[in-house]
């Protein structure tokens, strides 16, 4: 096999016409196709638009009907810079009456393109021949809003009789009654896939109550319909500040939290691996299973390959996938390269470095500025640091480095060491290094638990040494040793 042309997949598992192919199932798969969580939560690149794909999937094999909800980026992006939305009507309960028509109008196109669609309630056809096809959530927005503004002028004005007004505006009831008819009528059920919620998302108070108010929406829509079951996907840092901005999080903590372990991490590239060889070759190779093994070597200096790459990500598969991608792709020949290996660490290190800060741009604006002055001006540092050692590292930071943005002034401000960190810490750059008995010791990182850092000794994360330019130091009971980060 040549190494150079295996094909990993597209990145984007919405693009990725072969997923299914090779597919890692997990515990997760079943909770969320038993209907025991709705709102699927991981960091970026985890794995959520896949799972949710698979339930897709899952659950047509089952002859159960799924409906996908994609929001245009655009139509998003259009109703978070509206003035009139932003200072008059943006709050979370005209968006969860937004979101319940839109949903409700979605299961309606849904009915009525059915082949029984013909033989649903004459309410509900004439609904559905009225409406004439699939609805942007802006123009709902924009029918809600005008119906409000007959009232008001913005929703403050409408007293006590708020939630009143918003749900005769939005017909909710009219249009629930429409779905009931079919339910009585026809026993239907529906899995509603709602995914892709960070675009246009920027942590504003409008896109977050936008948000909070499709959680709301999913949680009326459970209460009303036992049939209909909505499955949100969020990332895991919007879920959080989300929960912070809500007095009802208590009623949103039964998530679906995307983990995923070193061997299922291994078999993303394992199930690839097999999906490019030929059937011969894998007719080889299927007694031994050691598909990894065809592709990366067995060792990269004293460590196994395997564990040695699960270091370099924050365990999520696109990272992974995106690895082994550009090192295939610098391999000459058919046998594994342990040089090509660390060749492709230095290319992927920056990389994931600039995507960690694009990750968090809304709520770190100009991290990858900050990241930028770390590279260049704090060179050679260790990436194993005492707390009074990554102190003064910070405070240079805060002296020199130029950037001003508010979360960035203002712990400069307070010359607040920890806060900084707990953002490093939040973001994945450091981990908290602890100290075990019997002279054990390990570094905890955020994706892996929720305890709260101390801090006393931090670890840069394997991912970003390259690109911070770390040196590595060798703990001893003796002495310490510096030598070139591997």
């Amino acid at each position: 096999m040549d190494i150079r042309q295996i094909h990993w997949g597209d990145e984007s598992a919405e693009k990725d016409s072969h997923l299914l192919s090779y597919f890692v199932k997990s515990e997760a798969l079943n909770r969320l196709t038993e209907k025991r969580k709705n709102v699927i939560v991981g960091r970026k690149g985890a794995g959520k638009s896949a799972l949710l794909k698979k339930l897709n999937q899952t659950f047509s094999e089952n002859n159960i009907h799924t409906i996908n909800i994609t929001p245009n980026e655009n139509s998003i992006r259009s109703i978070l810079n509206d003035t009139d939305i932003i200072n008059n009507f943006g709050a979370e309960i005209f968006f969860q009456y937004v979101w319940l028509k839109y949903i409700y109008h979605e299961i309606i196109m849904f009915f009525g393109a059915l082949p029984t669609g013909e033989k649903l309630s004459a309410r509900s056809r004439n609904f559905f021949l009225q409406q004439g096809g699939p609805r942007d959530i802006i123009e709902t927005v924009g029918n809600i809003l005008t119906r409000i503004k007959i009232k008001a002028g913005k929703l403050g004005d409408l007293g006590i009789d708020l939630e009143k007004e918003i749900l005769n505006a939005s017909e909710i009831n009219i249009i629930e009654g429409i779905i009931k008819e079919v339910y009585d009528n026809h026993s239907l059920e529906i899995i509603v896939l709602v995914d892709d919620l960070d675009l246009g998302w920027d942590n504003s108070k409008t896109s977050n109550d936008m948000l909070l108010g499709l959680l709301s929406a999913s949680s009326k829509i459970q209460s009303k319909f036992k049939s209909i079951f909505p499955i949100i996907s969020l990332r895991e840092d919007i879920y959080s500040i989300l929960m912070s901005k809500t007095q009802h999080a208590d009623k949103l903590r039964n998530i679906e939290k995307i983990r995923w372990t070193k061997d299922n991490l291994i078999n993303v590239l394992d199930e690839r691996i097999k999906y490019n060889l030929h059937p011969e070759e894998l007719e080889e190779e299927v007694e031994s299973q050691h598909f990894f093994h065809l592709v990366f070597p067995q060792t990269i200096g004293t460590s196994n390959t395997d564990n040695w790459l699960i270091e370099r990500t924050l365990s999520r598969p696109r990272e992974l996938i995106q690895f082994a991608r550009i090192y295939t792709e610098l391999v000459e020949g058919d046998r594994p390269d342990a040089e090509k290996l660390k060749e492709a660490e230095y290319l992927y290190s920056k990389m994931k470095l600039d995507d960690v800060c694009s990750e968090f741009s809304h709520q770190y604006p100009d991290l990858d500025k900050v990241m930028e002055y770390w590279s260049s001006r704090l060179r050679r540092k260790k990436y194993h640091l005492k707390y009074d050692e990554i102190g003064e590292m910070i405070f240079e930071i805060f002296d020199q480095c130029n950037c001003n943005s508010e979360w960035f002034l203002n712990l400069k401000k307070n010359a607040d060491i920890d806060g900084f960190l707990k953002i490093l810490y939040e973001v994945g750059i450091v981990g908290d290094f602890i100290l075990g008995g019997a002279g054990g010791s390990r570094t905890v990182y955020e994706y892996e638990t929720i305890r709260s850092p101390n801090f006393e000794e931090i670890q840069i994360h394997p991912c970003f040494r390259i690109a911070l330019d770390t040196v590595q130091r060798i703990r001893s009971t003796s002495s310490s040793v510096n030598q070139t980060a591997q």
